[in-house]
């Protein structure tokens, strides 16, 4: 996900048996859509994953004003329903797969955002971005959808829209609706975890962009359809939701490395690598998330991040790393996109261009291999 100006936000665990099993089982203002297909990074039959899936120390780098900030901090099931606060985004992605009626097995990838923005019109404006990654086609497509409305005013939730699109959800229950050329998504979404808050009680600093409020839903089964090409396939999957909100300095032209890992042996990981506007890593926030939901929040100095490729764009010529080895308490995990090409550029319509795709990770913990699934986010700093 990604913010106006270049610049924005912005899966397997214990339950992926689960998920298996379910394989059986307003108005827009401005839309459009583009497609891209690049070389695979792994083979389709690769892209559907079946693992048997599923200390860290405080860390207090709040300065005081930013810790004054998080004495009330997130509160849930309040703090899913929009804030006053300039800047909100409602952020999904995940991992499915399913049969078609033929009998043939079909993997995607997805990421699902809606921002809405206080301070850019006199009325709020909601812009949705969608992506899909359909890895036997080896091909990746988005779209988004602009849209403008008085902010909904729902309680301990959330139900917003951007055209057709539709998001809405509270207390680790959501439903989804998008679609582009080709595809359309359909999902329900059940957490098996209690919500992860990160840094102090959900508050974050944000490097040069402020502080931020932020949480996540880091175990959501997911279960409905994606019909493709006109073709309705049964899905079933797990996914991922992020809400973060606040009054960011988007001027400041930094950017950010960000990670979500769902590994084999039920642990999850949010890896968040905060850049300056010369591209130096100036503010790091990891959280671990346990088997059971419990929360660990990692010192700066015990998790970390290198790129081990890279990718330059055709379209807009900006060069991505590509390939990651990433060090958490314990481990090392390769990082690998399953396709080269999964970049979104919105440029010319909100401002925005980003990398944001569905990856696959394998490694070791504690001396234990582990596999798993994730979406990494590569927003690259403004060009002077």
């Amino acid at each position: 996900m990604r913010m106006p100006v270049r610049r924005a936000k912005l899966c397997l665990l214990g339950g992926a048996t689960i998920a298996v099993a379910l394989l059986g089982a307003g108005t827009g203002v401005t839309s459009a859509h583009a497609e891209t297909t690049a070389p695979a990074a792994r083979t389709s039959v690769q892209a559907c994953p079946g693992v048997n899936a599923p200390k860290a120390e405080p860390t207090s780098s709040l300065t005081p004003q930013e810790a004054a900030s998080a004495a009330a901090g997130v509160r849930l099931p309040q703090d899913e329903a929009p804030h006053s606060d300039p800047n909100e985004w409602w952020y999904f992605s995940g991992h499915l797969w399913g049969t078609d009626p033929a009998g043939h097995l079909h993997c995607y990838g997805f990421e699902y955002v809606i921002f809405q923005f206080l301070d850019i019109a006199p009325e709020p404006v909601y812009f949705g971005d969608f992506s899909l990654t359909d890895l036997n086609r080896q091909s990746f497509q988005y779209a988004f959808e602009e849209d403008s409305y008085p902010v909904p005013a729902t309680r301990d939730s959330f139900a917003l829209h951007a055209g057709d699109w539709t998001m809405s959800g509270g207390s680790g229950r959501d439903a989804l609706h998008a679609d582009l050329p080709g595809y359309t998504l359909n999902l329900r979404l059940q957490t098996t975890e209690p919500a992860a808050l990160h840094g102090q009680d959900g508050i974050i600093p944000f490097g040069p962009f402020g502080t931020s409020s932020y949480y996540s839903w880091t175990s959501l089964l997911s279960s409905g359809t994606i019909v493709d090409h006109g073709v309705t396939v049964k899905v079933g999957g797990l996914s991922w939701m992020d809400h973060q909100w606040g009054s960011f300095n988007f001027a400041s032209g930094g950017g950010w490395d960000w990670f979500s890992m769902q590994l084999s042996n039920g642990q999850q990981y949010m890896l968040y690598f905060i850049r300056n506007e010369s591209g130096q890593i100036v503010q790091t926030i990891g959280t671990r998330v346990d088997p059971g939901g419990r929360t660990a929040h990692l010192t700066a100095a015990s998790f970390g991040e290198q790129a081990t490729g890279s990718w330059t764009s055709p379209a807009t010529g900006i060069t991505y790393g590509s390939g990651w080895h990433v060090t958490v308490p314990g481990g090392s995990l390769t990082v690998t996109p399953d396709l080269l090409n999964q970049e979104v550029d919105l440029l010319s319509t909100q401002g925005s261009v980003y990398w944001e795709g569905d990856v696959s990770i394998k490694g070791k913990i504690d001396g234990a291999p582990v596999s798993g699934i994730g979406y990494t986010e590569i927003n690259p700093p403004a060009e002077p």
